[in-house]
């Protein structure tokens, strides 16, 4: 029986050098999963490997350095702080490393991260995070805004990773926090470019739609990017919402697959409450899967 371990990946620097992130490599055996990884301003899962060993993310492409692997992300919190005339929104941006939009960046920091193996084919992996907004007047080391317990449940299936995230949130302190209206969030996978950039590859959904103009932003069940991965092998990702709510999809032909449920109104968290968002993500070896490889779509986590 194989067991999940976590390795954390050593980098051998010179005297003086430092490293800015970190990974932690979940492995099952000798195979690697996935790594966790630190970033400057947030976690990600990248890479992520295939059971055949094929890398299917991407980690900071040059067209959005901002995309990493599999994350989770908002470019629209507000901290909803009582001021002297009423509510004042304090606004930030945890999806772009830089000023967007007028928001300034945030960091979501990752404070424990431990494994439990449930059996020998299924771990869990559980992350606490802290959103922190930037620097700022009357706050130079940043507000800590949002508290998280994300929760990564990962099976090993024949041909396939199947990573089940479940990301809760609520609010740091004392004061109400709002996420969104947004499409940029909450879950977010960036495709390798060997399989984005491969002839004739392009995003599909449950129906059979292909191609972002095809798939619309509500609807579908799943949607799958697959491609070449070299020596005549293909690989991809499925992404697929674990939750009740009506999701919203963005889909890209140049590897991006983006789905949350904050897109057309706000949700707002109130002190000790959280908001829950759940998802699977499928690294698979192979073409795009079907329907009944999926298994139940109706499925939710619990």
């Amino acid at each position: 029986m194989s067991a999940f371990r976590l390795d954390p990946l050593e980098v051998d620097l010179p005297t003086g050098a430092f490293a800015g992130g970190g990974r932690d490599v979940l492995r099952w055996g000798e195979r690697p999963v996935c790594a966790f990884t630190r970033g400057t301003f947030r976690p990600c899962l990248h890479p992520v490997w295939t059971p055949a060993g094929h890398v299917v993310t991407a980690e900071q492409p040059a067209d959005h350095p901002h995309h990493r692997g599999v994350w989770c992300a908002s470019d629209h919190v507000a901290l909803l702080h009582p001021g002297p005339d009423g509510i004042e929104r304090y606004d930030y941006s945890f999806y772009v490393d830089d000023v967007f939009q007028g928001r300034a960046p945030g960091r979501i920091l990752q404070t424990a991260l431990t494994l439990s193996a449930r059996d020998g084919s299924t771990a869990e992996v559980i992350q606490r995070l802290d959103w922190i907004g930037p620097r700022e007047w009357g706050a130079p080391e940043g507000r800590r805004i949002l508290q998280e317990r994300r929760a990564t449940t990962v099976r090993i299936n024949e041909g396939a990773h199947v990573f089940d995230i479940v990301s809760e949130v609520g609010p740091a302190g004392y004061i109400p926090v709002a996420l969104g209206p947004t499409r940029h969030a909450w879950f977010n996978a960036r495709i390798a470019d060997a399989i984005a950039l491969s002839a004739g590859a392009a995003p599909v959904d449950d129906a059979g739609r292909r191609g972002a103009s095809d798939i619309p932003t509500s609807g579908p069940v799943w949607v799958d990017y697959s491609g070449q991965v070299g020596g005549g092998a293909e690989a991809g990702i499925t992404v697929q919402p674990l939750e009740p709510a009506e999701q919203s999809w963005f889909v890209s032909d140049w590897g991006v697959l983006t789905v949350g449920s904050i897109r057309a109104r706000a949700t707002e968290i109130a002190p000790g409450e959280t908001a829950r968002f759940a998802c699977r993500f499928i690294a698979h070896d192979g073409p795009a899967p079907t329907a009944d490889r999926l298994g139940n779509s109706d499925e939710r986590t619990e």
